[in-house]
């Protein structure tokens, strides 16, 4: 009988706390609309800078307010069943929050270049550039100028700006090509990179670089719909990724221009159907956070003040100097290939010693998952690397694997699962030791890269590179 009425007891409370977290929801989410309203109005209006801070600033009482009760247990629960959790990303959305009104073109229209990163062949952000637009914001309205492909863009034999002695010793000039420019992890290098390049180029100063990939354009997609492209084609959230990194290399396999073209077709069909408003908010804004989380959404203002927020955010794309105890794997693709597409990494980041002089064992291990290359187009498997080994197998892929330290930490020990080749070589970015390890796969091959490092402040963190196939890492840290 007692255990009767409490289960009656705790299902009434139960109900009771529902209905309070419906009310607050209801009446703090007309409260938040004003306020977004508000601030919308004074963008378009082109209201003072006060009136814009106020209204961002009021917008982001609101989202601070609603994050702290979204983290209370219940409410958490609730929200991720509904897939409306925001809370990891609630540094992404007060940066955004409050750094708007710049982006936005509050004080001047904004004009920035969208990369389009290519993941099927692996760079340090993500991908190469395969496609872009360059969009403008004014007033908080945006417009599409411009799309275009890859093959239009012009590259130098050196870099356009000067970079830290760091970076040259590692990359060298390399960058200097456009599909090269987000070689390195930390993406304001890549962005200030392509800002330059497009000002060499075309002679037009850009205000900052948004990068996407094609997975992040399908998780956009499941807002507006299947598109329906002119020459038939019916791309939707669930195909986008095969369609433009695995089929659309067989499909126009014979003409590259073509295949680049359908992409930016892609794009074009996208981005009309968000301008003229054509999507579901909700579906979008759960899109958007999925994207952020994988770091497959990054964001470079030349905007001092709004950069300074948005590096303290994942989709700022940082490589951080400030301590921590963040560790990463980062894949080069050194062959020139599209076989990134079948590169499977899993990542285990465990401390050995929790001491002021403690260690920290990263093990990779990569495998091509390709059962064989045979039948692939030649553009996938091309092998354009200057030294390749004897008896190379279709499908054999080679690449580098960084794998970092935390900032002012060193690298104790290093070794590699196969017999041959040294463990690699040593270099550092951004006060980060790095181990950089060259791989060569043949399909159904896998190599296992571990390296340890001295540990650094706090407790550990792994920053995933955003691929094709998400990275499986699991964290084992004894000394949180």
């Amino acid at each position: 009988m007692a255990r009767q009425f409490l289960l009656l007891w705790v299902k009434r409370v139960s109900i009771i706390l529902l209905a309070l977290i419906l009310v607050f929801v209801i009446a703090f989410g007309l409260r938040t609309k004003s306020h977004v309203d508000s601030l919308s109005n004074n963008l378009r209006s082109g209201g003072s800078a006060t009136e814009l801070a106020a209204s961002a600033n009021a917008l982001s009482g609101d989202v601070n307010l609603a994050l702290s009760v979204a983290s209370l247990p219940v409410v958490k629960q609730i929200l991720s069943v509904a897939g409306v959790n925001f809370v990891p990303i609630k540094d992404e959305i007060r940066a955004v929050i409050e750094a708007a009104p710049t982006l936005a073109g509050a004080d001047g229209p904004k004009r920035y270049l969208i990369a389009f990163q290519n993941s099927a062949e692996a760079r340090g952000t993500g991908g190469i550039l395969g496609a872009f637009a360059i969009v403008k914001f004014e007033r908080g309205k945006l417009s599409v100028e411009r799309t275009g492909s890859n093959a239009i863009l012009k590259s130098l034999e050196t870099l356009p700006i000067v970079m830290p002695a760091d970076f040259k010793r590692i990359y060298g000039d390399d960058p200097a090509i456009w599909q090269n420019s987000n070689i390195s992890p930390h993406f304001p290098y890549g962005a200030k990179i392509w800002m330059a390049l497009w000002e060499k180029q075309f002679g037009e100063k850009l205000d900052g670089v948004i990068a996407v990939d094609p997975s992040a354009l399908s998780y956009i997609l499941r807002s507006t719909g299947p598109i329906k492209l002119k020459s038939g084609e019916v791309i939707t959230s669930k195909n986008l990724v095969s369609e433009t990194l695995q089929k659309a290399y067989k499909r126009y396999e014979f003409d590259n221009l073509a295949r680049k073209d359908f992409l930016v077709r892609i794009i074009n069909a996208t981005a009309s159907r968000l301008v003229s408003g054509q999507y579901s908010k909700l579906r979008l804004a759960q899109g958007l956070k999925r994207g952020i989380d994988e770091n497959r959404i990054l964001v470079f203002s030349s905007d001092t003040r709004v950069e300074s927020l948005l590096e303290d955010t994942s989709i700022g794309g940082a490589l951080s100097t400030s301590k921590n105890n963040e560790f990463r794997a980062v894949i080069i693709n050194t062959d020139a290939s599209k076989l990134d597409y079948y590169l499977s990494r899993k990542t285990q980041v465990k401390s050995l010693s929790c001491s002021e002089n403690g260690e920290v064992r990263v093990e990779l291990l990569v495998k091509n998952i390709l059962t064989t290359g045979i039948g692939l187009p030649s553009y996938v498997l091309t092998r354009a690397d200057k030294t390749k080994p004897p008896g190379l197998v279709s499908g054999q892929h080679r690449f580098l694997a960084f794998v970092y330290g935390p900032p002012n930490s060193s690298l104790i020990s290093a070794r590699r699962s196969t017999t041959f080749g040294s463990a690699g070589r040593l270099g550092e970015e951004r006060d980060r030791p790095v181990l950089v390890v060259d791989i060569d796969l043949a399909p159904q091959q896998s190599e296992k890269v571990t390296a340890v490092f001295s540990r650094g402040t706090g407790p550990i963190t792994y920053h995933s590179q955003p691929l094709v196939i998400a990275e499986k890492v699991t964290i084992d840290d004894k000394c949180r």
